[in-house]
Order: C-alpha cells, then structure tokens, then sequence
C-alpha cells in the first residue's frame, strides 16, 4: 500500500515543523534512507508568483527553511527555485519572503534556463517534454506543494506542482496544445510519467505545505487564504493528492489529474488502497470552498468540442476597479487573445479564449473574475 502522512501543524515555527516533517519521513524510512549523504537535491517550492506569504498562494518560507535545515544533516549540495511564468526567478523569491531564507541558509538559487528532454515511453499523447536540467538532474527531488483549489484543474497540490518543471511561459504554449481540462490532465500525467521514468531509482519526496491554503478561485489571487493546519507528506504524489482532498473535504471525483493518475498507475488514488500514518483524517475539521461551477467529468468530456465553449462556459472578465493595466494577463495568454494596449485596460475575444485560466493565475491585483454562466451552460451542467 501507498504510504502517506498526514501531521497537524497550527502555526509557521521553525522547530515545531522541522519536528512534524522530521517525525512524517521517519515513517518513510527515515531521513537517513531517503536522502543519502553528500546527495545532489533540489528543492521544488511553489512559487507561482511574486505573492506575500500571508496569501497562501506560494510555498511559506519558514516551511522551506524547515526542510532546508534537515536535509542539511544529509548533504549541502541543495539547490532551491521554481519557474514562475512570467517574473523573473529572483523577483518572485523576494516578494514570497523565500529569498531571504535561501540567503541566510548559504544555497544557491539558479536560473532554471537550460533545458533537458525527457520522455514518457508510455505516454498517452504527449512523450517528450523539456523541463528545467537543474530540477531533473539530481540524486533526489524535494516537492513542496500548497494545498490549494484551482479553477481549471480542481485542485492543485503535490503532482500539479511538476508543472512547474517547465519553463517559464513554455507553460502556456502546453495550455494550447491540450487546450480543454480533460487533454491537459492527460498531459499533466504524461509529464509526470516522464518525470517518474527519468529518475527511476532516485527518490521523489512529496511534502505539502497545507497549514495555510487557498479556497475558491485558486491557485492564485483570486482564490482566499484559509488554515488546513496540515502537512502531508509522501513518496507517491498521487495517494497524498488524494489525501489532500479528503482532508478538505473536496469532491475526490472532481479530481480527474489524481483520478487519470490512478488509473494509469502512477500512484494510488483510490483511498481504501492508501495506508494513512500519523494523525487521523478526523482531526480536519476543515472544508474548502471549490472553484465555482466546477465541472463533474461528464460536463469535462463535452468541452473537447471546442465550440461548445463559448455557448456553455463563462469566461474572464476585467474588473476595471482591481486592474493597474500592468498587461500580466495578456503576457501569458496562451492563445494570444487578451491583449492590451498601452494606458488601456486588457481586452479578451471570448470566441477565441480556451477557458485555461493563465490570465487569472498571474494577476497581481486578483481583477480577472468569472463571468456569469451562460443560461444554456446552467441547464446543461
């Protein structure tokens, strides 16, 4: 069985969670197995985004510093980033608080920019994938998600996060190519595949900053911070996926990366198949708030008729009163149809717009919302 442990943790204090992390990967096999000594380790945080810590959006500090200090009795031959999609690297690591610690704990931040090809020999439409050489060509891979809903996917934690192996606005050119929720969950999984083919042998360590996470219209500034006080941690992203989803207590249907990802085999979703270690499930009294109107995977399987789109979803819409008209939307559209003009506010085309929801995820200032449902999408769905 898939192992997974789930620790209750209230607060972001240095010596309380390096306890918690440190007492979850002892019933892994301890620290000692997983991470052999003088390792090559990268550390993969969420950093979506220049957002402050308080939002909940990006992997906190004082979590990564926990992490940080206890691979540091295994090996300092650690290096720390993300690829955020539009700001530059060091940027967004001063503006989540990351930066600093990095600074203080003596690491090196790299660039991420040379690429390597990796491939999935299984894949089920997508086989090669170029991602970030720094992250893949390592003894071991150190994920820490966050605990967060998301608009297009569901949910984003711990095999969402991997993603962010691609570059930069390289992440947006994939929203194209598999350009409705159901395509890209597929290619979401042939990345991971990918990943899982290539370190084969090597250690994936999954642990998920849940003790402040984000609801509604996540990953990012539209979504609303709110304490899970939970830390989950495994080696199989797939079962703490689907932990992370009793723990807040999401609809596990919904979930169709964790449910493409069970199915296919690279890790376990289904919940009777997990053993759960540590705290119990019950000691969560927490619900998140979904996306809004999100889909059941009937009402996903009909939007791979583009067409369908527009008559049955909404769509991005400006908030006039949020925007500063800094054209951070129209910079990652994927399908190039928000645009702006200088001094004016971003325009999009609905007809042309793929639903993806890039433009909401980098807003600074949370001013792209939904628009209403279309009366027929209502009936339908």
């Amino acid at each position: 069985m898939s192992k997974v442990v789930l620790k209750k943790c209230e607060e972001y204090s240095l010596d309380l969670i390096k306890n918690k992390i440190n007492e979850s990967l002892s019933l892994l096999g301890g620290i000692d197995s997983l991470i052999k000594k003088d390792a090559k380790v990268f550390i993969k945080c969420n950093c979506v985004g220049p957002f402050d810590k308080s939002l909940g959006i990006t992997t906190h500090p004082i979590f990564l510093q926990a992490v940080i200090q206890l691979v540091k009795t295994r090996t300092n031959n650690i290096t720390i980033g993300d690829n955020p999609a539009t700001r530059d690297l060091t940027y967004t690591l001063k503006k989540n608080g990351i930066y600093d610690i990095i600074m203080e704990e003596g690491l090196e931040i790299v660039n991420n920019k040379t690429l390597l090809t990796i491939q999935n020999h299984h894949a089920k439409i997508y086989n090669e994938f170029e991602v970030s050489k720094e992250m893949i060509d390592v003894d071991v891979l150190i994920n820490l998600p966050k605990l967060k809903t998301h608009s297009l996917a569901y949910m984003t934690v711990a095999e969402k996060n991997f993603f962010g192996l691609i570059y930069g606005l390289n992440k947006a050119g994939w929203h194209v190519r598999a350009s409705n929720p159901l395509e890209f969950g597929e290619a979401i999984n042939d990345l991971y595949g990918a990943i899982l083919e290539n370190l084969d042998g090597k250690n994936i360590i999954n642990i998920c900053d849940g003790i402040l996470g984000l609801e509604g219209e996540g990953p990012s500034s539209g979504g609303k911070s709110k304490f899970a006080n939970a830390i989950i941690t495994s080696l199989d992203a797939v079962s703490l996926d689907r932990i992370a989803c009793e723990v807040i207590h999401l609809d596990s249907s919904k979930c169709f990366i964790t449910n493409i990802a069970n199915e296919r085999g690279y890790g376990c979703g289904e919940i009777e198949k997990i053993e759960l270690l540590g705290d119990s499930l019950k000691d969560f009294d927490v619900s998140f708030i979904p996306p809004k109107d999100s889909l059941s995977n009937l009402g996903l399987r009909v939007l791979k008729i583009k067409p369908l789109r527009n008559i049955l979803l909404e769509h991005p819409k400006i908030n006039h009163d949020k925007c500063i008209k800094c054209g951070e939307c129209a910079k990652i559209c994927p399908p190039k149809t928000m645009v702006i003009e200088p001094k004016k506010y971003p325009h999009l085309t609905n007809h042309k717009c793929i639903r993806c929801w890039c433009c909401a995820e980098v807003c600074p200032q949370n001013a792209i919302e939904k628009s209403k449902r279309p009366l027929l999408g209502k009936i339908f769905f």
